[in-house]
């Protein structure tokens, strides 16, 4: 896993709230891919509600691959990673305070 991701260079996640999508930003050049639908739904560690980053019909790439977060103190949150139902890895995402 850690060569996938060195190997596309990742650089973060860029949310658009109005259509419901993501796209990971890759390469050292920041290029917005990968892209994700975005949603609530059950988690599938332990079937409460989460958000979804749901790879399945945005991404040839990463069409395996759904990203589960959850708020674990302000702005930020805890992700799981999972490749066809097996859990991969953990992250954090930290959102800027606003303003």
């Amino acid at each position: 896993m850690a060569s996938f991701v060195n190997h596309f260079a990742w650089q973060g996640k860029v949310f658009d709230p109005a259509k419901g999508t993501l796209r990971n930003k890759i390469l050292p050049f920041g290029l917005n891919a990968i892209i994700a639908k975005v949603y609530k739904g059950p988690s599938w560690l332990d079937n409460k509600e989460c958000i979804v980053l749901d790879y399945s019909e945005t991404s040839l790439l990463a069409h395996w691959i759904r990203d589960e977060i959850r708020e674990v103190a302000s702005r930020v949150y805890l992700g799981k990673v999972y490749w066809s139902k097996k859990r991969l890895i953990d992250f954090t995402l930290e959102f800027p305070a606003s303003g």
